[in-house]
């Protein structure tokens, strides 16, 4: 089957690929709440739902692909403030980093240092990098099979028509649409890797791919079916070239037979024309007179005949002695 065709499951993987990152209502009670107050002492208000979706949006994109996902990555996190409250900083999202627990106890009342910030920067950029893998490794299983099945009928239907032209063998279609599903499998699942380890880790390539999902089905579907109009149609062309090629080698053939039919007329063209020769041969030798002459004609005749090929077998007036002379005459 020819490459061209292998985009198509690329395009129906993208098509089916769905990557919604987690908003403040898909979340679990307590999640929600460690969002509302992380880092509020007893008392303060708590934050708008702005601030607490702001909150949200400070956990590593990947790591908020599903709601599972946040809870995890919160479960031993603190919200930490770059300038602590016994320094006078706020309890606003900006002046929040999520950071172990451990850490951020382990710091008491100090301010955050530059170092320490760069760390956890490096940190939710290394976890949303390990996140966007984890998802992409996630959705290599419906992308291999969404290939796998994007594939599969038009290589049942190339391979079948290539064993009624006589191409291949039944046990080649065969395995030539095992290789081909196989081939589409690796391409849907190495699609569905890439697209949603880049879309999990960055927001708006998930938006941009989910605006144009409904445009990808649409070409994915005229991908397919030009695939198969493409596939009858080179079926056409093959048969077609087929039987051109028959009437050719039956014209080479014809015209072989009739070269062969032309030189054996030619040899027989040739003999005539000797035969014809010796008879006039024979007819105008000069007749002399008598038994004298009558003997040299038939010792003649002997002669030209067995220049001929013909022995007493073909005549019994071809004796195989040496015919008798007489005695000279007195």
């Amino acid at each position: 089957m020819s490459d061209h065709f292998y985009p198509n499951p690329a395009i129906n993987v993208a098509a089916t690929t769905n990557i919604k990152h987690t908003n403040l209502p898909d979340l679990h009670l307590s999640t929600v709440r460690k969002l509302y107050r992380g880092g509020i002492r007893p008392g303060e208000p708590i934050r708008t739902r702005i601030e607490a979706q702001q909150m949200l949006e400070k956990i590593p994109p990947s790591q908020r692909v599903r709601p599972s996902d946040a809870q995890q990555y919160l479960t031993d996190k603190h919200a930490s403030h770059i300038t602590p409250h016994s320094q006078g900083g706020s309890n606003q999202p900006n002046n929040i980093k999520f950071e172990n627990a451990k850490d951020n106890l382990a710091r008491g009342g100090e301010k955050m240092t530059l170092q320490e910030q760069m760390r956890l920067d490096a940190k939710w950029q290394f976890d949303n990098l390990t996140g966007a893998i984890k998802a992409g490794i996630q959705a290599v299983p419906k992308g291999a099979a969404v290939g796998a099945l994007t594939i599969l009928p038009f290589s049942l239907l190339s391979n079948a028509l290539r064993v009624i032209r006589g191409e291949i063998s039944a046990q080649q279609a065969a395995t030539a649409t095992l290789k081909d599903t196989a081939i589409g499998g690796v391409v849907g699942g190495g699609t569905a890797f890439a697209i949603t380890t880049v879309a999990a880790a960055c927001p708006p390539i998930a938006i941009a791919l989910t605006t144009v999902a409904p445009v990808l089905a649409v070409v994915g579907a005229g991908g397919m079916v030009y695939e198969f109009f493409k596939i009858l149609g080179d079926h056409k062309q093959a048969v077609r070239t087929y039987y051109e090629s028959l009437t050719q080698q039956e014209l080479e053939r014809l015209q072989a037979i009739e070269t062969e039919l032309i030189y054996e007329h030619q040899k027989n063209l040739e003999f005539l024309a000797q035969a014809k020769a010796v008879n006039q041969e024979i007819i105008n030798r000069p007749i002399a007179p008598g038994v004298e002459g009558a003997m040299q004609r038939l010792r003649e005749s002997a002669a030209i005949a067995q220049s001929l090929g013909l022995t007493s077998t073909n005549s019994k007036l071809l004796p195989e002695s040496q015919l008798p002379s007489l005695p000279p005459s007195s």
